[in-house]
């Protein structure tokens, strides 16, 4: 993998070009947020996204998991997806105690349902307990069942209230919150200004998309994300428009086999 800005390189550690920036301490997390899209703006292929991703993305999926501290994922991308248990390799495990961080960070999953499978191996793994993250007015029941297999954290009334559940992540010691999205997460999450910093690969395929992907429609040079409707002809993904555009700076640009990988950093208010 080659850089191409803010200099350019024929051969860059992932490693140190994603950990370099982000901020310690502070009174809230560090959000990241990863995804991909093809060119046209399509965010999965039959249904998942590994159609649309090659060696150089999954590389550098990997590389993001090994640099957080918590996976935060909508219920919805966790069940398309068949998300497991995020498996960290034992020579990272040490490389990420060197750090003061857990060695496996846990998954933390957003659902306004409670409704997930709780026989799978995101909950029935041998790592880390997996975090449910759902409204306070979450049905007793359903709650109960999931405590059994999840550690469980009600934030919000009707919905779950992201600025809310971001903070008890912190509060956990869990300080940098690496998001795969659904578009409805990542959006939800730029709403309620909470995105640090944007991840995107583009992959140089078309998938005949009608709509936008992740925020919604990149912008060309303008440098901002909106809010839009996207839909595959399979599936239709939901987001509610942004009050105001999100105006991101490109911190670094690398390539690799034609797919693109655009590190973006947001503007939020300093950390207290």
């Amino acid at each position: 993998m080659r850089a191409l800005l803010p200099e350019p390189a024929d051969l860059v550690d992932l490693v140190e070009t994603y950990a370099s920036g982000i901020p310690g301490g502070g009174d809230r997390p560090f959000v990241r947020v990863n995804m991909i899209s093809s060119l046209d703006g399509a965010i999965a292929v039959a249904g998942r996204s590994a159609g649309l991703g090659g060696g150089g993305d999954r590389l550098l999926f990997h590389v993001l998991r090994s640099l957080c501290d918590v996976v935060l994922v909508g219920a919805g991308t966790a069940r398309v997806e068949r998300y497991r248990q995020v498996h960290v390799p034992p020579e990272v495990q040490e490389v990420r105690r060197s750090r003061g961080q857990a060695p496996v960070p846990p998954v933390a999953v957003v659902t306004q349902s409670c409704n997930l499978d709780w026989s799978s191996e995101l909950f029935r793994g041998p790592g880390p307990r997996t975090i449910v993250l759902a409204p306070g007015n979450t049905p007793a029941d359903a709650l109960q069942q999931a405590r059994v297999v999840a550690d469980v954290m009600t934030v919000g009334a009707g919905a779950v209230d992201l600025t809310a559940a971001v903070a008890s992540l912190h509060d956990m010691g869990l300080a940098h919150v690496l998001c795969e999205g659904g578009p409805t997460l990542n959006t939800s999450l730029a709403a309620a200004n909470l995105v640090d910093e944007l991840c995107l690969t583009l992959s140089p395929q078309l998938a005949g998309c009608v709509g936008g992907v992740l925020l919604g429609g990149w912008l060309g040079s303008t440098g901002v994300w909106m809010a839009r409707t996207e839909a595959d002809g399979t599936r239709n993904f939901r987001s509610q428009p942004l009050a105001q555009l999100v105006p991101l700076r490109l911190v670094s640009l690398l390539e690799d086999e034609s797919y693109l990988f655009l590190r973006l950093a947001a503007a939020r208010p300093p950390q207290g």
